[in-house]
């Protein structure tokens, strides 16, 4: 026979199929061996490593009557300072019709009775709750809870429904929106369910408490994420929705009420407005999602890990199909329907592609993030009020004086 190398025919070489699936990938370059060379194989899967989770201190946590205690002497003083700035009158000048401060003749009582009572809804009811826990035997207290909110509610609903009667009467029919805008909002968000409206954390009696428990499961982990994300989307609605009703009707509602020949200063009482909002928002937020629940959802973060799509124009073998009863090692490469996706995290127990788990991963991963946010803008509030304080004061003083030294030149020059 004669020498050097047999080379297989066009047609022959043109029906070898790899024995690799070949699929994107970013580092496939240089995986493939010389022509004649055999076909490169796969490593096996490393076992993934458990997350270890560090002691979290024992931080305090505001009571809950205590804090909605707080919250309603803080919404009714922010409603009182909106009525004294609308309702404010000029007594102070020599031929002034009134010796009082403020003009209270124009001010709806029915409309101060309104907002006093809504506002004051978790405090009743947390009073309620503490005197029956000291009379009621402890297998009726649900019970007990939940007939207790009923009448609440109803005795609530006829005080208000009497006041909004009479505060149509001096006003138009149109105004009863104003009052009820915020409890249609209420309607649409929590349906007819009135245990959010006196509850601010465990107002739902079918979902889960929120905790973790470290798992080798796959599946089980995905469970505690979907159940602690349903309790975090809970409670951020219910934050959010919190913030805007105080807000509403400590000082959005006074000014809706405003007769048509009382002037007042509009752009003070929009930032009174907003201060309220992101005041409540602030002091809602560290009340419920405090420190001991995000370490909660961040540790169950740990567990889930999260997908990176890889899209490269280069090819890599990949071996492994996504199976939902397996746990990844950080860097495992896995086909999840047409794509290709590298797992990171110590154990990766999520979903490819789906991005409610990614979004939960970024959050919790590091939940200190967020609460800086949160930091920098109570910093932000706090300064901005203090700069419109030392601005107006100087402004008022610098007007004064300046009049007065008109004056005295005008006097001098005479």
């Amino acid at each position: 026979m004669p020498g050097g190398s047999r080379r297989l025919p066009r047609t022959v070489r043109s029906t070898v199929t790899p024995s690799v699936q070949l699929i994107p990938g970013e580092i496939g370059c240089n995986r493939y061996s010389p022509l004649g060379a055999a076909v490169p194989t796969l490593p096996g899967l490393d076992h993934p490593t458990a997350p270890k989770h560090f002691p979290f201190p024992n931080t305090p946590i505001d009571n809950d009557l205590i804090f909605e205690a707080m919250m309603y002497f803080f919404t009714i003083t922010a409603a009182g300072l909106q009525f004294l700035q609308i309702y404010r009158s000029v007594w102070w000048l020599p031929h002034s019709y009134t010796n009082q401060a403020v003009n209270f003749y124009l001010i709806d009582m029915n409309l101060i009775v309104f907002i006093l009572i809504i506002l004051s809804r978790r405090v009743l009811y947390l009073i309620g709750c503490k005197l029956l826990d000291k009379i009621v035997p402890g297998k009726l207290s649900l019970i007990a809870y939940h007939c207790y909110r009923l009448i609440l509610f109803g005795t609530m609903l006829s005080i208000l429904s009497w006041c909004a009667y009479h505060i149509v009467l001096n006003h138009p029919i149109m105004y009863i929106c104003y009052l009820c805008y915020p409890i249609i909002v209420y309607a649409i968000l929590f349906g007819f369910s009135i245990a959010p409206f006196f509850e601010v954390i465990n107002w739902s009696e079918d979902e889960k408490p929120p905790l973790h428990a470290c798992s080798v499961n796959a599946a089980d982990i995905r469970s505690e994420v979907e159940n602690l994300k349903t309790n975090f989307n809970n409670r951020l609605k219910q934050i959010l929705f919190s913030s805007v009703f105080n807000a509403c009707y400590a000082g959005f509602i006074p000014c809706c009420f405003v007769q048509n020949f009382v002037y007042y200063d509009v752009y003070w009482a929009t930032q009174h407005v907003t201060f309220i909002s992101l005041s409540c928002f602030t002091s809602y937020t560290n009340h419920i999602l405090h420190l001991r629940y995000c370490d909660i959802l961040h540790r169950s973060a740990l567990h889930l890990g999260y997908w990176d799509k890889v899209e490269t124009r280069s090819v890599l073998p990949v071996a492994y199909s996504w199976q939902e009863d397996m746990l990844w090692p950080n860097g495992a490469l896995v086909r999840h329907g047409r794509d290709m996706y590298r797992a990171y995290g110590n154990t990766n127990a999520a979903e490819p592609g789906n991005a409610a788990f990614t979004r939960f991963y970024t959050m919790f991963k590091n939940p200190s993030i967020a609460l800086s946010g949160l930091l920098m803008l109570q910093v932000c509030i706090i300064l901005y009020q203090l700069i419109l304080l030392i601005g107006r004061d100087y402004l008022v003083s610098m007007k004064i004086y300046k009049a007065e030294q008109d004056l005295h030149q005008k006097l001098n020059s005479h």
